[in-house]
């Protein structure tokens, strides 16, 4: 026997569908404006679809501008942050949940405390700091700029993360000859791993639409990332709209395909436990 519907239940659904029409709306117009021509964007009423759709935005974008450098820059700046703010965060949260547990909250609380600070309050002394080193206009100095915003994050995800896993499969491990790091490696990140795939979505989340720190460290436009890129497109007397929404939706892209890859993992990380603490 069907279970009839209950007025909870379409109110339920309708809600779901006013939500997801709210967030889809926005990336659907980005799309429908890319792809019509200049004198279509701003009629009224305003159009949902154009007979006139074409791809000649993305392609202006992609031939006529170095996107490719742009998104070339953005990939090795956010792979670079990704990789060291993961490494440095899962061996952060081991060590405190395991050698310093007592340490551990505390060390949390001051991680939380420095991201109450803007970024804004901390640009005059790293430019200062990365010119005396010499790496302006480096990967380098954007890595390390992202990853000393993303660790304090990464820590704290991971450790909530690293104290849901039983010490004892620690002793266990050892007991058999494992040494600390061959446990670190061999038995503890393998169980970690939606840990470490939720806190490097979220890093690369971070670094890959960062914009400040990008547009103060590199003057060289060679070395801008796609977020510097999409800026400089708006002009100070014209801006060509549909232009412009193409290469929002090339930046878009990367961050999008990855989630959808990886939703299940991020999903496990945050049903098993990886936010708690």
């Amino acid at each position: 026997m069907k279970r009839r519907s209950r007025p909870a239940d379409w109110a339920r659904w309708v809600l779901v569908l006013v939500a997801l029409a709210l967030v889809l709306f926005p990336f659907y117009w980005m799309v429908n404006t890319s792809l019509k021509p200049a004198s279509e964007i701003f009629l009224s009423p305003p159009t949902f679809t154009s007979p006139n759709w074409s791809f000649d935005a993305y392609s202006t974008v992609l031939t006529q501008r170095p996107f490719a450098r742009y998104f070339f820059n953005s990939l090795v700046v956010t792979l670079g942050t990704t990789v060291l703010s993961v490494t440095l965060a899962a061996f952060a949260a081991y060590g405190f949940t395991r050698f310093f547990p007592r340490g551990a909250t505390p060390f949390v609380i001051f991680l939380l405390f420095t991201k109450m600070l803007p970024e804004t309050l901390l640009i005059i002394p790293y430019f200062q700091l990365m010119s005396d080193l010499g790496l302006l206009n480096s990967y380098l100095a954007l890595v390390l700029a992202y990853s000393s915003f993303a660790l304090p994050f990464s820590v704290w995800m991971l450790i909530g993360f690293f104290r849901s896993i039983p010490r004892a499969i620690d002793e266990a491990a050892m007991m058999d000859g494992a040494s600390y790091l061959q446990t670190f490696f061999r038995v503890i990140l393998p169980l970690a791993k939606p840990g470490l795939v939720a806190v490097a979505l979220f890093t690369f989340l971070i670094a890959w639409n960062s914009y400040l720190w990008a547009l103060v460290l590199t003057t060289d436009s060679t070395m801008h990332v796609l977020s510097v890129g999409v800026a400089n497109m708006v002009g100070e007397y014209r801006v060509q709209w549909n232009e412009l929404m193409a290469a929002a939706v090339i930046a878009a892209l990367p961050v999008m395909v990855l989630f959808s890859l990886l939703e299940k993992h991020l999903i496990n990380a945050i049903t098993s436990g990886a936010v708690k603490g």
